[in-house]
């Protein structure tokens, strides 16, 4: 059986959530519950997927693993090159975008500048929305006729907002119509419960 090591809610869940897709079991340890994590991952990051004695980190190079191992057929989701276009968007491009909004908002003093820097910062953060949203103007999911774990990374990336109640991120219609439908997905849901955190979309999205 695969381990799981996540924090609820993050990025890591999505792993969860692509190995509910594919109908495998895994165990789930939570990071905090890890003694010395870091000497395990250096970067102290989730998810870390362990299959027997290998352990994987970073979560593209997860996902692209469990996709080959399993045979997961990416002609179904627009094809390889479309498919990995979108992950990397994912991992690369938006979780990075609020990645910079954590950071910031746990090392800068209250104040003005903070406040100024936030909200630039929120505003790149709805430019990546915007790209997304565009894309599924026509669409009704980010690659192929069914979800792909690219489109559950998206619906969980959509959550992070309610961290920053002090900022205005706005998703677009075609993004909240989405992540609406498939933050409802079993798959998805049996995730959130298994990790003991409720979804919720931020209200200054819609």
């Amino acid at each position: 059986m695969y381990q799981l090591v996540t924090i609820p809610g993050s990025c890591s869940t999505g792993i969860h959530v692509l190995l509910n897709k594919l109908n495998i079991p895994v165990e789930i340890i939570p990071r905090d519950q890890i003694n010395d994590y870091p000497s395990l991952v250096p970067t102290n990051q989730v998810p870390a997927l362990k299959d027997e004695e290998k352990l994987f980190t970073e979560g593209a190079a997860i996902v692209l693993y469990l996709i080959n191992k399993h045979n997961v057929d990416l002609n179904n989701y627009g094809g390889a090159a479309l498919f990995n276009q979108w992950l990397m968007f994912n991992y690369a491009t938006l979780h990075p975008a609020y990645g910079k909004l954590f950071t910031l908002n746990g090392v800068m003093e209250e104040g003005e500048k903070k406040y100024e820097v936030m909200h630039a910062l929120a505003s790149r953060v709805e430019d990546t929305w915007k790209i997304v949203d565009q894309h599924l103007a026509d669409k009704s999911y980010m690659t192929g006729e069914s979800p792909s774990v690219i489109d559950y990374l998206l619906a969980i990336y959509a959550s992070w907002g309610n961290y920053f109640p002090q900022l205005t991120i706005k998703l677009g219609d075609n993004v909240l119509r989405l992540i609406e439908e498939v933050s409802q997905h079993s798959v998805f849901t049996k995730a959130y419960q298994k990790e003991s955190v409720e979804y919720r979309i931020p209200q200054s999205a819609r």
